[in-house]
Order: structure tokens, then C-alpha cells, then sequence
């Protein structure tokens, strides 16, 4: 079990939730809406359209998934905060969203919102190029150590996850890498491809393609235990790195005073959608695993855990976005 699930599995375990009637709580008599603060089309937003279809079978009312890109999540944010908080309105919420917060500070996710559960956890790959002189992480980080700033890597932009990440990964090791931000990962995907990136840290579901292919080598997996879809490849904490995952999850969230009931019904709702085995399928297709929080505390608490590290790094390494 990983330090994140661990999190995850303990955190407030004891709480107490008020006693109050069920049939209170799971009075949804109109339609629910699930804010997704990104694009259509993209992983987050296919994956909450699964879960609004399974919940709309569940509930026996429409879950109507609802679009609000833009501002680097602040844009839906803002809509949630100005819903009821009566467990009506959800917003999809990611670890992109906390790395958005430490840097730009635009907004508090634990001010904002009532955490309800995690839906999936997405790893991540250490990537090179095909053509790399480094076959494992630890000759890469025997070269970075003696040759301070002569690795670059890619990101999806200053003060993103990964920014933060292998910021953070530099300082733990005593390496200085040189950050080149891209408009997307597909950019920074293509630049590793030619070689003119050293490394690009990314979602397995991005790079695993070309990994496929032979267009780029995975060094590891970025979480402490090996990923079911590529269990031959090592994680980092096997190759001796002692530092936080870098793990892409999703979860679901209601408006901050959304009574605790409310909270505990719609999460045992999401948790029960998740079970299905057309949700694992579509899981799966997408690298990704279904990962549900033991109580709504236990997720506030992962998100605490992000926030800890995040400004840490942010802090001491002057990252700011205005």
C-alpha cells in the first residue's frame, strides 16, 4: 500500500457523521450537475461522463456534465461556489488543481470545497528519448548531480505538476535540471520524441504509446509501487528515490457546508458506480485505476498531503505565476 493510499485507507476513520435520517440526504429531486473545470474531450472529462451515466441509473435523475474551462481552473471553481450547497452541483477536481493553487493563488480547494471521494489514479512514466545515453534513472541522476543545468525536460507550463515535481526531485537529490514549459503534453511528447528533450515526466497514458513503439524508453514509474499495466518496469522508490509520487488522480467535490449526509450518501454513490465492471473496462482503456476514498475526511487529507509538499517546493524555489 502506498503512502497515498494509506492516506486514504486511515485518515479519519473514526470521524463520527451526524445522525440524521437517510431519506434526508438522498432526496435528489432534481437534476445533478457535474462541473468538469477543463475542455471536453480530454481524459478527466470522459472519465466524469462515465460516472454521471452510471450515477443517472443510480439516482433516477439526469447528472448533467457540464463544461467550465478556463483561467486555469479558476473559471469553475467560481461556479461551483456560487451553487447551493445542497449536494445538487459537484465539481471534478484533479491534482492539477492543487499545483494551480500553491502557484497562483486564485483560490483554497479545502475553503471551497466539501471533498467527497477519489474516482481513479493515473501514474505516471519517467520518460526519454529512444535515443537516450541513460538506460535507468540512476545513471541519470549520476549525470545530473555532476553536470548541474545540462538536462532539460518538458511541461505542460511553469508551476504545473510537473514543474513542481522535478523541482522538487532536484533539490531531494542535489541536481539541477533546466525546465522548458510547453503549451501541452502532446508538445513536449513530440520535442522527447526528436531528442530535444532530455526527459519529460507524464501521465502513462500519454507516453505509454510510444513507449510501445520504441519512440521513447521508460525509465520508471513514478509511485511507489509498480503500475498493473507495465509491472516489468520498476517504480522509483525500487531505484532508491525517496520523494512523493507523482500521481495523476481525480476525485468528486461539493460546495464547502454541503451537509455531512448529503456528503456521505453521494460518496457511497460514486463508490458503488465505480464497482461496475464497465467503469474498470473504460478505467483500464485509459491506464488509469479505480481508486475510492474510506470517508470523505480521508480525501481532504490526501489533498492536505499534495498542498503540504506543493508549496514547499513552490516556496523555496521562488515558482510563482502571476
Amino acid at each position: 500500500m502506498t503512502r497515498r493510499r494509506s492516506l486514504i485507507a486511515t485518515a479519519l476513520a473514526f470521524q463520527a457523521i451526524p445522525r440524521m435520517a437517510w431519506s434526508q440526504s438522498s432526496a435528489f429531486n432534481r437534476p445533478l450537475k457535474i462541473i468538469v473545470p477543463l475542455q471536453a474531450g480530454g481524459s478527466a472529462d470522459v472519465g466524469t461522463r462515465q460516472i454521471a451515466h452510471s450515477l443517472t441509473s443510480r439516482l433516477k435523475q439526469p447528472v448533467i456534465v457540464e463544461n467550465k474551462p478556463g483561467g486555469s481552473f479558476v473559471i469553475g471553481m467560481q461556479a461551483l461556489t456560487r451553487a447551493p450547497a445542497d449536494g445538487q452541483t459537484l465539481i471534478s477536481i484533479n491534482t492539477g488543481m492543487v499545483a494551480a493553487q500553491v502557484t497562483m493563488k486564485r483560490y483554497d480547494m479545502l475553503k471551497s470545497l466539501a471533498p467527497i471521494t477519489l474516482s481513479s489514479n493515473t501514474a505516471t512514466l519517467f520518460v526519454v528519448s529512444a535515443q537516450s545515453r541513460f538506460k535507468t534513472l540512476t545513471e541519470l541522476i549520476a549525470f545530473a548531480k555532476n553536470n548541474p543545468g545540462k538536462l532539460n525536460y518538458g511541461s505542460v507550463g511553469t508551476g504545473g505538476l510537473e514543474h513542481l515535481w522535478v523541482t522538487m526531485l532536484g533539490r531531494a537529490i542535489g541536481a539541477e535540471f533546466t525546465h522548458i514549459p510547453f503549451k501541452g503534453m502532446p508538445d513536449a511528447i513530440t520535442a522527447l520524441v526528436q531528442a530535444e528533450l532530455d526527459f519529460v515526466p507524464c501521465v502513462m497514458s500519454s507516453a505509454l504509446p510510444f513507449v510501445q513503439k520504441g519512440m521513447l524508453r521508460a525509465l520508471c514509474v513514478l509511485s511507489d509501487e509498480r503500475s498493473p499495466f507495465m509491472p516489468e518496469l520498476a517504480s522509483m522508490r525500487e531505484q532508491g528515490v525517496n520523494v512523493p509520487p507523482m500521481e495523476f488522480w481525480s476525485g468528486l467535490a461539493a460546495p464547502k457546508g454541503t451537509p455531512l449526509p448529503v456528503i456521505e450518501k453521494l460518496r457511497q454513490d460514486i463508490v458503488s458506480v465505480m464497482a461496475e465492471p464497465d467503469m474498470k473496462l473504460s478505467m483500464d482503456e485509459r491506464g488509469a485505476t479505480i481508486v475510492t476514498s474510506a470517508n470523505a475526511g480521508a480525501f481532504s487529507t490526501l489533498i492536505k498531503a499534495e498542498q503540504s509538499w506543493m508549496s514547499k517546493v513552490a516556496q523555496e524555489a521562488g515558482i510563482r505565476v502571476e
